[in-house]
């Protein structure tokens, strides 16, 4: 099990610019949903391969800190 990208809603909110989404390698992993109720990013995490590169360009490049890796939950089937 790797680490994958989780975006701190909260914290995306305040920004709505998307920008994470244009650096991910990965298609259709980081989205950005753009509603009347809410503007943010999101992971699919069963699609993220843990690269990192949505971390540093929200963090290191755009000093927005909205993204994390986090190490996904495992559901065991019951």
């Amino acid at each position: 099990m790797y680490y994958v990208a989780e975006v701190i809603n909260d914290e995306c909110t305040k920004y709505k610019c998307n920008q994470c989404t244009l650096f991910c390698p990965e298609p259709n992993t980081l989205m950005y949903i753009n509603s009347p109720d809410e503007r943010h990013a999101f992971v699919h995490a069963n699609r993220c391969k843990g690269c990192a590169l949505c971390v540093y360009v929200c963090s290191n490049l755009l000093k927005r800190n909205a993204i994390r890796m986090v190490m996904p939950e495992i559901h065991s089937a019951t």
